[in-house]
């Protein structure tokens, strides 16, 4: 069977590229649209002319020759199959051969006939199902104050985001490769089971292409088609920008004779049969064009924690007669830096438990017992923000009006947290130090939340926490609670907790995320599709596979990732020559887009370690999940400031903006020296206290270097590995190592396992061999 597969493979490529040669100056098109018949698919190479920023006029070079004027532009097209199956490379190569051309970009069109919108439409980062949602036209930070638009049955709803027309009626999108975290253009199926990814470069010397999505096949449509274009110059007659459009400020290009561009593309054509099965190609695909991303080696994990936490404790520490807590800005009027769970209390405490000391463990108490004893409702749920006693809403413009208001999330981050803070203190001796309410807090939190889900069927968006009436339902914020609700379910020895926590988990995945809809997790967002949600829907999968054992979950995890891998940024992106990120070296991949709404990239998981990666990988041994996990990781590190981190120099200090896009300006690889955003530094202290700096099989050759180290494996027997660690940095380095037996990989590990990794110290240009034992319990010294 293998050799008949084979022996097709080169058949199939011998009738591509012969038919290439053989029609070349007569229809150099029909191999790719042989390729993309069976979705009614055709490549159309052209010539854009336009007025400043608006399009004029569009010509096809049809057969390969194309004559507008004084000018004469050749595009010779070549397909050749790809080492993937399913798919073929293709270059477009124009040249304008004769006179010249103002105002002018190439483009290549993909354009597909018998269009229907029941066809799912992924644009990385940016469009999920064509974005066909309900749309309110709010300015930043919007919130839903009219009751008559938000009931109870509402329609996922976002703020003017990109987006194709519910009806299918004429829509056109613009984009250029810095609103996305892969040049992608794809879709599914459904009826045909037919999927379509198309990947393209960044740019050219011109820049970042442009990306234009045209759809017309609403009821009036004679032709019902799409269109997905790539263009160079990227040309937009407007950018995205926040919540709605501005000028785009694009130029075309004035050629002359002799001037010549290519254009390289992937284009996978494939059978699936639904939409997990597309989004698992999609995350198998997206690096195939742009290869293996690199890493520098800048400041190792334990450094980089030590830099934070003691910023932290220096400028992020409030301790007065009525708050004692680490917040965002000590003394600020402002009620957003004395949140409370979601970017506040317990997370940003977590990271000084982890690396306690006797005055960081005693200010760890005090944060928590400022939410876990001052800071709850009437139901059990968590207030917004706490500022000096004072409590403020959620609702953006009327925070101070309507201070019973939160994000439902917000609880279940308090309990997620709060009881994994509460097993670390027992874990490191100090059980004394809890109070016995804030026990009584978290399960009042865990009971509170099972009347939500009793109640409405769902945990909704925002809720009023005295009295339990949901303001606004819907949105996918609600698969955060498995996670907290597992935990609970074993810390209470309660199993009407896991009930609700597989239930609720099992309902968001079936509604929204087998729909390829996830969002609305974060508070100013409206709905909008964002990472947060696939993030947290593979964190509570994690969780409840560590306490049911059941591979159900992590089925569940893995889609979630896939869409997860949609978000992240799969290449080395190229910044403007000049700008702070491309002077510093920074490498974009692995950084996250945060949501449709807020196109711009940051350094991590809002506000997680990504731990979940490394507990998905060792369940499945998948090496694209390790790759992934590494990326992430190994990437938040570079935004950290540090005394030689060539990108800033404020020790500790982190921002979120990791800047591909326009959609705030010109300003792309800038970084504000003076930002300083906790909840950014406290997932990037987290990603260096939870994670291992090096990850190995004993037993096979599974090795994966996540801190900003060097190492391999030297030398393998019955007795151990010996590996050789290098340190590139000017720091010293506290290297934590997780070695296992393969088979040990299969169980899920226990919670706040990190807290028993043995580690080795690795001191600024120091080279040194370990040995691990089998076990991987012990790890000494060796010498040859």
């Amino acid at each position: 069977m293998k050799v008949k597969i084979k022996i097709r493979i080169i058949l199939w490529s011998l009738t591509l590229v012969l038919g290439f040669t053989q029609l070349s100056g007569q229809n150099t098109n029909k191999p790719v649209d042989d390729f993309l018949k069976s979705l009614k698919g055709k490549i159309d190479p052209s010539i854009c002319w336009y007025t400043e920023t608006k399009l004029d006029s569009t010509q096809s070079v049809a057969n390969g020759f194309l004559k507008a004027g004084n000018s004469e532009w050749t595009c010779n097209l070549v397909a050749l199959p790809a080492r993937e199956s399913e798919a073929i490379d293709v270059t477009a190569l124009f040249k304008l051969t004769k006179g010249s051309a103002t105002s002018a970009a190439v483009a290549v069109s993909f354009n597909f006939d018998q269009w229907d919108i029941s066809n799912y439409i992924l644009v990385p980062a940016m469009i999920y199902g064509g974005n066909r949602f309900r749309i309110l036209p709010l300015e930043y930070p919007p919130y839903i104050h009219d009751k008559q638009q938000r009931p109870l049955d509402m329609p996922v709803t976002t703020t003017n985001i990109l987006h194709l027309n519910p009806d299918g009626s004429f829509a056109k999108v613009e984009m250029n490769t810095g609103n996305v975290s892969t040049p992608m253009f794809s879709f599914f199926n459904p009826a045909r089971k037919k999927g379509f990814i198309l990947l393209f470069e960044q740019g050219t010397e011109f820049g970042n292409n442009g990306m234009i999505l045209e759809e017309d096949a609403g009821s009036e449509a004679k032709v019902k088609r799409l269109s997905f274009a790539i263009t160079a110059p990227g040309v937009r007659e407007e950018r995205y920008v926040m919540c709605g459009r501005a000028k785009s400020g694009d130029k075309p290009h004035d050629w002359k004779a002799g001037d010549e561009l290519s254009l390289k593309f992937k284009i996978y054509c494939f059978n699936t049969p639904d939409i997990t099965d597309f989004y698992e190609k999609v995350f198998n695909a997206r690096k195939s064009l742009t290869g293996q991303n690199s890493f520098n080696c800048e400041t190792p994990y334990s450094a980089a924690a030590n830099l934070i936490l003691e910023h932290h404790n220096n400028d992020k520490w409030c301790e007065n007669e009525k708050n004692a807590l680490y917040c965002n800005r000590p003394g600020d009027l402002s009620p957003y830096h004395y949140q409370i769970g979601w970017s506040g209390i317990p997370l940003f405490s977590f990271p000084d438990l982890i690396a306690e000391t006797p005055e960081r463990l005693r200010r760890v108490c005090l944060s928590l017992d400022h939410v876990l004893s001052q800071s709850q409702g009437k139901t059990g749920l968590f207030h917004a923000v706490n500022r000096e006693g004072v409590f403020y809403g959620d609702p953006h413009g009327q925070m101070k009006e309507r201070p019973s208001i939160a994000m439902t999330r917000r609880s279940m981050d308090v309990l997620y947290f709060g009881i994994q803070s509460l097993d670390l203190i027992k874990k490191r001796g100090h059980a004394d130090r809890i109070k016995p309410e804030w026990d009584k807090a978290l399960r009042l939190c865990a009971d509170g939340l099972l009347n939500v889900w009793n109640k409405y069927g769902q945990f909704g968006q925002f809720i009023d926490v005295d009295n339990g009436e949901m303001e606004i339902n819907g949105s996918t914020a609600g698969c955060a609670a498995g996670a907290g609700l597992a935990l609970a379910s074993k810390y209470f020895n309660e199993p009407k907790y896991l009930e609700v926590a597989e239930s609720a988990t099992k309902m968001y995945y079936k509604r929204d995320f087998l729909k390829g809809y996830a969002g609305g997790c974060a508070a100013e967002i409206l709905q909008s599709p964002d990472s947060e949600a696939p993030w947290d829907m593979a964190e509570s999968c994690i969780a409840l596979y560590g306490i049911t054992g059941k591979s159900e979950w992590i089925e569940r995890a893995k889609y979630a990732v896939y869409m997860l891998s949609t978000w992240m940024v799969s290449y080395d992106y190229k910044f403007p020559e000049g700008s702070q990120m491309e002077k510093a070296g920074i490498r974009a991949a692995g950084s996250i887009f945060a949501s449709s709404q807020n196109n711009h990239s940051a350094p991590g998981y809002y506000i997680l370690s990504g731990d979940f990666m490394l507990k998905l990988f060792r369940a499945t041994g998948n090496k694209r999940f390790a790759e992934m996990y590494k990326d992430e990781s190994h990437n938040v590190i570079q935004y950290v400031g540090a005394p030689y981190n060539p990108l800033r120099k404020e020790p500790g200090y982190v921002t979120e903006r990791v800047q591909l896009s326009d959609w705030e300006g010109k300003n792309m690889g800038y970084v504000d020296s003076s930002d300083s955003n906790m909840a950014w530094e406290i997932l990037a202290a987290l990603t260096s206290l939870q994670n291992p700096g090096i990850y190995l099989h004993t037993n096979d050759d599974t090795f994966l270097v996540l801190d900003h180290v060097e190492a391999k494996v030297v030398k393998r027997d019955k007795s151990g590995v010996v590996i050789q660690i290098t340190n590139p940095t000017k720091y010293d380095a506290k290297v934590t190592i997780l070695a296992e037996r393969k088979n040990k990989a299969k169980v899920p590990l226990v919670l706040n396992a990190f807290a028993s990794w043995p580690s080795v110290k690795v001191n600024k240009s120091e080279t040194l061999l370990v040995k691990i034992s089998m076990d991987g319990k012990t790890i000494k010294p060796f010498q040859e």
